[in-house]
């Protein structure tokens, strides 16, 4: 027995009998389904930009404000208007700056006629010094909303990489150097994500140890606690036989690739009846095996080790994983799919200018980072549920209700009349 109960633009159906998945289609609008603890939610294709913003209520943000404090001594700059601020200049511009946000501000003033302006030493003061938490908490609501609408991985998988922002140490006090020649004069940020259809973790680092994957991946891995279902995916970055043991002591699945010329002891040979096959892999081998540190020091737990090489160019590949259950070529397949993460960091350098600092504060490229994540959170959820492949179109009707919006939201602050904006705003129409 289905009971179904209609919300907005999408559904929700409480099904009692278990393991039910299906696809309908009904009055010619495609849904979409995922499993949500014990209940089925059905959702529909087409959901507008409007029905994605309400996801994540004004209601919520105003009272995150109170509850992290933003908005002391603001007076025009109000926490939940830097945040739409932000969100829309991040959105609207690739060569995003203080004078596009100060620009914008003013035009969306100019909708009401209302006698308000920003400098740009205002927009960068307060950056450097909000409270990264209102924004923060944000990002992580968004991260349980949206996520919990989109259509998951049939294996559960979070991709882990890292990024690197580098501008010369004239120009940004915080952040690392590299040791030699040139890269002295320049500072490094590191920003390390773990991805999974969605930016589930992020992490900020600008201390010099991170300079190291093995700090800076172990790092994030083992600060955000979710489920042991994730099997967690890295490349070689994180190569120290201790992360792996402590990995495996906490019960934390993962897959990730290590040098074929990597010293290991062989304890059991799966058996493979032939060489298994994907598109460019040809898998000859399947093996529980113990590694060998840098200083030939045994590791505490035997990993699986699966052997392959690359059909074109003969390169050999060695993937290890703790995951038992799955074959060989399920294992090699999780691992290509860490190339989605690679993808994502394309898209925010790309379309929403991630490698371009508006504020060199820490404070203010913490508050930037979280207001970029949103973004791409947003237009994810847009583009999943509308069934969209490219960005450009889908991101131009995102902007124009969200221009609106936030048009609006900043009419009332000024005390204007909000309904004046309802009657010209043409995406009222549609």
């Amino acid at each position: 027995m289905i009971n179904f109960t209609y919300k907005s633009c999408y559904f929700y159906a409480h099904v009692i009998t278990s393991n039910i998945s299906f696809t309908c289609v009904l009055q010619k609008c495609s849904w979409r389904h995922h499993w949500c603890s014990e209940e089925k939610v059905i959702y529909f294709y087409w959901m507008k930009v409007k029905e994605i913003l309400a996801l994540l209520p004004d209601e919520y943000i105003e009272e995150l404000a109170s509850t992290t404090n933003v908005d002391y001594y603001a007076k025009k700059l109000k926490g939940k208007i830097v945040f739409k601020l932000l969100l829309l200049s991040v959105l609207t511009y690739k060569d995003n700056s203080l004078r596009r946000m100060e620009s914008l501000f003013a035009s969306m003033s100019d909708e009401d006629k209302s006698d308000s302006s920003i400098s740009i030493s205002s927009i960068s003061e307060r950056l450097s010094t909000i409270k990264v938490d209102f924004f923060k908490k944000l990002y992580e609501k968004s991260v349980e909303i949206y996520g919990d609408i989109l259509l998951k991985d049939n294996i559960p998988t979070i991709k882990y990489d890292s990024t690197i922002v580098s501008l010369s140490s004239k120009l940004l006090e915080t952040g690392y150097h590299l040791k030699g020649g040139d890269a002295q004069h320049v500072r490094q940020l590191k920003f390390t994500i773990g991805h999974s259809t969605i930016p589930l973790i992020a992490d900020f680092y600008i201390e010099q140890k991170y300079t190291s994957e093995n700090v800076a991946l172990r790092e994030t891995i083992e600060n955000h606690k979710l489920s042991n279902e994730y099997i967690r995916v890295f490349d070689r970055g994180i190569s120290a036989r201790k992360t792996y043991d402590d990995l495996i002591e906490r019960g934390t699945l993962f897959v990730t690739r290590i040098n074929p010329q990597s010293k290991c002891e062989v304890v059991k040979t799966f058996s493979l009846e032939k060489a298994q096959e994907t598109s460019s892999l040809l898998i000859y081998g399947d093996e529980l095996v113990y590694l060998f540190g840098d200083k030939g020091k045994k590791a505490k737990f035997p990993v699986r080790c699966i052997k392959a090489v690359e059909k074109q160019s003969q390169e050999p590949l060695f993937f290890i994983t703790n995951k038992m259950e799955l074959t060989a070529v399920e294992i090699s397949q999780i691992y290509k799919s860490r190339w989605e993460i690679e993808l994502f960091f394309k898209f925010i350098k790309q379309e929403l200018n991630f490698s371009h600092l508006i504020n060199r504060s820490a404070n203010g490229i913490e508050v930037m980072l979280y207001i970029t994540l949103i973004a791409s959170i947003l237009l994810i959820a847009y583009k999943q549920t509308n069934g969209i492949k490219g960005y450009k179109i889908m991101k131009q009707k995102f902007l124009e209700e969200l221009k609106w919006d936030t048009i609006k939201d900043i009419v009332i602050y000024c005390g204007g009349d909000p309904s004046k904006i309802d009657e010209i705003n043409p995406t009222n129409k549609t």
